[in-house]
Order: structure tokens, then C-alpha cells, then sequence
């Protein structure tokens, strides 16, 4: 079943972006860095849209996390952490279902001394067991355990969120 198709995704793409470009409008400067894959993906078309809006000076990095098991696994980030020192990051991800994954990130993050972090997420459900907040989200929906969010990227710019 599909719960948001390209358009829609789109649309939420581009208020996400116009919400991150509110909150750093006197920056000149943001780091975006996306959980791979999906959220990596996610992550290069707010950076294109945040390009249309604003004069921020938009980095694109990504985090290799095992999202199965997420605290007994290497993390890997293609971006220094001196690079991001006394940065703005936003960590971009495609669905928080428990915060596990978003939590290690985070941390793995914070140990480089970052200026802010917020979190971006397109799906987040309500299951969350870990003590993450999501700055900006697409959609919130309400679902079972059982339940599967799959966010399904063909290409540029076409994406569905569908639920299993």
C-alpha cells in the first residue's frame, strides 16, 4: 500500500528544506549528512532544494551505520570529524522506527564537536525507545510492530513511501 507517492514526497521535501533554511538563516553554512543508503538519498535532495532557496553553503556527507545492529557495528562517515567542528549538522535519515539507529549516529557524531545537530527524518513512526528527537519530519503515522515503512527511491526524484 502506498502511503506517499513522488509528488507528495516532493512537497515535503521542499517545506523540510524551507524549515532547515528558517531555522539557519544567518549561517552561511550547513553540513547535511545522511544515514546510508536511503537516508543518504534523502539527504542529496534536500541539499538540492535547499540550493534553489538559499545562499547556505550546503555540504553533503553520509554515515554507514549497520541499522540491524547499530551499536555493534563500525561507524564510517565520509567527512572528517575536524570538519565538522563548530559545524551546523542536520543527520538525515528515511524512517525512525525505535531512534536505535538515529541514537548511534548521533553519538558518533557528537564526539566531533559539532556547533547544533538536528535530525531530519521523511517517516517517523511511533515506536521509538530511544531518547531521540526528530527536528523536522514529513509525515508521522501511527503503525503496528508487525507493520513494515519502506521508503522505495527509483531514480531521480522518484520516490514512494509503502506500507508491508
Amino acid at each position: 500500500m502506498i502511503i506517499l507517492h513522488k509528488e507528495q514526497i516532493n512537497q515535503k521535501i521542499k517545506r523540510i528544506a524551507r524549515e532547515i533554511y528558517e531555522r539557519h538563516v544567518d549561517d552561511k553554512e550547513l553540513i547535511l549528512i545522511g544515514i546510508k543508503d536511503q537516508g543518504a538519498l534523502f539527504t542529496r535532495q534536500i541539499a538540492s532544494e535547499l540550493g534553489q532557496i538559499s545562499p547556505l553553503k550546503v555540504t553533503c556527507g553520509h554515515i554507514e551505520i549497520d541499522k540491524l545492529n547499530p551499536s555493534g557495528s563500525s561507524i564510517q562517515m565520509d567527512i572528517t570529524a575536524s570538519a565538522l567542528k563548530n559545524k551546523h549538522l542536520v543527520l538525515v535519515d528515511d524512517v525512525l522506527h525505535s531512534g536505535k539507529t538515529l541514537f548511534y549516529a548521533l553519538s558518533a557524531i557528537a564526539q566531533a564537536h559539532p556547533k547544533s545537530i538536528e535530525t531530519v527524518v521523511l517517516v517517523e513512526r511511533f515506536h521509538k525507545r530511544f531518547p531521540v528527537e526528530v527536528s523536522y519530519c514529513g509525515i508521522q503515522l501511527a503503525t503496528t510492530h508487525k507493520d513494515h515503512i519502506y521508503v522505495v527511491f527509483n531514480g531521480t526524484n522518484d520516490w514512494s513511501v509503502e506500507l508491508k
